[in-house]
């Protein structure tokens, strides 16, 4: 939460549905893979993977502030890269932001098409 600036409300929030979060990441068939980087016994990196039948789709990449440019993010492109390759499914994609951009393009990834999000305001 600490690569994302999660604000303490939010914290608690998420924290508090990690326990559903970890029952359906455990579930047989789920097909999303949780990886986390550390340096030191410490957690300083988190990413998730979407497992398809033809590659798998790269979520969620975070790296702590005071562990960025150590090469953390791209371990854990690599990991991920790794289960794919040892699946059969050696395609990767992503949907990659501002931060991740530049170190996806230095290690090879390509734009190959674009999406549009929109966002509604939801009611209270």
């Amino acid at each position: 939460m600490d690569a994302f600036d999660y604000p303490e409300a939010m914290r608690a929030e998420v924290a508090a549905d990690l326990p559903k979060r970890w029952q359906e990441y455990t579930t047989p068939g789920n097909p999303g893979r949780g990886f986390i980087a550390s340096v030191d016994g410490r957690i300083v990196g988190t990413a998730f993977a979407a497992l398809g039948e033809v590659g798998v789709n790269l979520f969620g990449g975070a790296v702590a502030k005071e562990a960025r440019g150590q090469g953390v993010y791209k371990a854990l492109i690599d990991a991920r890269w790794r289960v794919a390759a040892e699946r059969g499914t050696p395609a990767l994609t992503v949907q990659a932001g501002r931060m991740s951009r530049p170190i996806l393009a230095k290690l090879g990834f390509q734009d190959v098409g674009q999406a549009h999000l929109y966002v509604d305001a939801v009611p209270d």
